[in-house]
């Protein structure tokens, strides 16, 4: 067989050990099916790799079973105190759903920060010089800071059961729910993984998490949008955030606040949310994937 053409269009394919030659990478023109199976094992190593970092930083993985705790005491025993739902029922179900959607957002703060980490000790330009999917990357470190983003959902569900929460509808209805979230956050970890790649510095990142604060407090999570004044209640119902928080509520069983006049992501929530997500994976997942090919990040 003649070799393959040369030049940086034709990637290394092979390397050679002790047993022969093994395969490292698809090249460009193979099939599509061979370079997505490439790709999905690149993405599978990826999320392998920051899972063990996780398990090897332990200050991270206590953060993050010590924040959804703190949230929930501080708001459900300081800030629900004196709270009343308008529909009636308790501010507890109320507010536990908008507290787990929150927790989707946060994702962005994470997956930005992870990966400029990686780009400033020098990872990232390691990966980019190997014979590695540009794509599988990216898609890696997304699926690892969602499956973290589980955890954390996990935690938080458990301390809103501890604190008198209870879903009132069907297991099923409360697993579609779950599944949501996660699919939210996953859309939300590609515009986080944009800015970790495109921000100068990792301490610009950090303000990120400053940054999702007003988003989360201009939405429904924790009073109903229908009470706010105008122009405010019209920017809290076309919040994503807000799309979100109506789905699980109404996925849950839990007090959903709306009225009659209500946007359309706040009377059809579910598909508003799915909308969002798709929107943010097909502007932010290519835009991640681009700056990550790039070597000037």
């Amino acid at each position: 067989m003649s070799p393959g053409p040369a030049g940086p269009a034709a990637a290394t394919t092979a390397t050679t050990d002790g047993a022969g030659t093994r395969p490292t990478r698809a090249r460009r023109d193979e099939p599509l099916l061979s370079r997505l199976r490439w790709g999905a094992g690149d993405a599978a190593t990826i999320t392998r790799r920051y899972l063990i970092h996780l398990r090897g930083a332990p200050e991270r993985a206590a953060m993050a079973l010590l924040l959804p705790l703190v949230f929930t005491l501080l708001f459900v025993y300081v800030l629900g105190s004196n709270m009343r739902v308008p529909v009636g029922g308790s501010y507890v179900n109320f507010l536990i759903p908008g507290m787990l959607a929150q927790m989707t957002v946060f994702g962005i703060a994470a997956s930005a920060s992870a990966v400029a980490d990686d780009r400033d000790k020098g990872i990232t330009d390691r990966l980019r010089s190997l014979p590695m999917s540009r794509t599988g990357v990216p898609v890696g470190q997304s699926l690892a800071e969602s499956l973290g983003g589980l955890i954390t959902l996990l935690v938080m569900a458990g301390c809103g059961l501890l604190v008198g929460w209870r879903p009132g509808s069907s297991v099923t209805h409360v697993v579609a729910g779950i599944a949501l979230l996660l699919f939210a956050r996953y859309a939300f970890s590609w515009l986080g993984m944009w800015l970790g790649l495109v921000l100068p510095s990792r301490s610009a990142t950090d303000l990120i998490g400053m940054l999702t604060f007003p988003l989360t407090m201009v939405s429904n999570i924790f009073v109903p949008s229908d009470g706010l004044p105008a122009g405010l209640r019209l920017t809290a119902e076309w919040n994503p955030v807000s799309a979100v928080v109506s789905a699980v509520r109404e996925l849950f069983g839990n007090p959903v606040s709306r009225s009659t006049d209500a946007a359309w992501p706040i009377v059809h929530p579910v598909a508003a949310t799915l909308g969002w997500s798709l929107l943010l994976l097909a502007v932010f997942g290519p835009l991640a994937v681009s700056a990550f090919r790039s070597p000037k990040h």
